[in-house]
């Protein structure tokens, strides 16, 4: 029998997307819980994840202490964190247990499609094939091995780059591996401010958090160029 894979997903006012991505979820093989981690929504996104027989939580909010507290409330051999707008492909679960199960590898992500999608919107697509920390990002669905998760002591409680963070310290722990699979997410962050704009600043972020400016002044940034 297949290991048991936890699907922890944060959410904060979800309404219009959850019920998809939960949908997605449901749909794969192997043993798996579903774990809502829910920062105080006013809308119906409570109500659909019970609707759906998730197990829910309830969280201060901000994606690292929600992932977290999914995390610690668990019981899979493996994590996967996935963003609420964000709906898993058919036979995501077998390719994360044949992944994990390959010679080094601690984690890995998936693949990236958006929608609606645009000529701009594709290109960036294909740039988030690249099994790179530049363009591997949260919304590509993160997963790992549950002990790789405690080693590193778990997300930082960044308001921003939590996902970065985490990915960076693990691909210098083992080795991070990037699915032919890819996830279906919302482009409506990418519309609502431009997609040019939007991954022009998301570069120029990544590459200061690299070079060492706190996620805590890079949040400042961000918020202020929105």
């Amino acid at each position: 029998m297949g290991r048991c894979i936890s699907y922890i997903i944060p959410t904060l006012n979800e309404e219009g997307s959850l019920a998809d991505t939960l949908k997605s979820v449901q749909s794969q093989s192997g043993k798996k819980e579903i774990i809502i981690v829910d920062g105080g929504s006013s809308d119906n996104t409570l109500n659909i994840a019970l609707e759906h027989g998730c197990k829910t939580i309830k969280s201060p909010p901000g994606r690292g202490i929600q992932m977290n507290r999914g995390a610690d409330q668990s019981n899979g051999d493996l994590l996967l964190f996935l963003h609420a707008d964000t709906s898993l492909p058919p036979g995501a679960s077998a390719e994360v247990e044949s992944l994990m199960g390959s010679p080094g590898a601690i984690a890995g992500s998936f693949r990236l499609i958006f929608k609606p999608s645009s000529k701009t919107l594709k290109f960036y697509s294909l740039c988030a094939s690249l099994n790179n920390s530049f363009f591997t990002y949260g919304d590509q669905g993160l997963f790992l091995h549950r002990s790789a998760f405690y080693a590193l002591g778990k997300f930082k409680l960044y308001p921003i780059f939590e996902d970065v963070d985490l990915q960076t310290r693990l691909r210098s722990m083992g080795r991070f591996v990037k699915s032919p699979l890819a996830v279906t997410t919302s482009s409506r962050r990418f519309r609502k401010h431009g997609v040019l704009r939007q991954q022009l600043l998301n570069l120029c972020l990544v590459a200061a958090f690299h070079a060492g400016v706190h996620p805590q002044r890079l949040s400042q940034l961000y918020s202020n160029a929105r």
